[in-house]
């Protein structure tokens, strides 16, 4: 009898200790998918971290002139744009180089800019965006094209 009783009580503690198991690797498994996912389905790259910054500032930019304020600060890593690890390490460096550095002096435009023609100068801005995605990344194409300002 002992020893039903204790086999029975054994049977249920392994149960028991298995079904834990189970409800800790569910517990994970919904973190998981909840987990966000990353952006860029190639991973990750410096440039492609970059590229979301520089993205988040345009929009800002977009915002303040619109509404009549102060344009934000550019962020310091723009300048790391010739540098930054690439997703693609194939592409011709020298096109994007190039593309770059009309970029970076259509914002040295756009900065130095007067109220007058601040619209103007980040429209060509968002252009020079354009121009580089044209030929390397066409995915954010849509969201470079929605940061235009029409010009009345």
């Amino acid at each position: 009898m002992r020893i039903l009783l204790i086999s029975i009580i054994s049977c249920l503690l392994f149960v028991a200790g298995c079904g834990e198991e189970e409800t800790v690797q569910n517990a994970d498994s919904a973190k998981q998918a909840c987990a966000p996912k990353p952006v860029n389905p190639n991973g990750d790259s410096e440039l492609a971290i970059l590229m979301r910054e520089m993205a988040n500032w345009t929009d800002s930019c977009k915002a303040t002139i619109v509404s009549g304020r102060i344009i934000p600060a550019k962020p310091e890593k723009l300048n790391t744009l010739h540098t930054a690890k690439r997703t693609d390490e194939t592409i011709d460096v020298s096109l994007f180089n190039s593309m770059a550095s009309l970029y970076q002096s259509k914002v040295s435009e756009f900065e130095k800019s007067n109220s007058a023609n601040k619209t103007e100068m980040f429209n060509a801005m968002v252009g020079a965006c354009v121009s580089c995605h044209e030929n390397f990344c066409q995915g954010p194409l849509v969201r470079i094209n929605k940061m235009l300002i029409p010009i009345q």
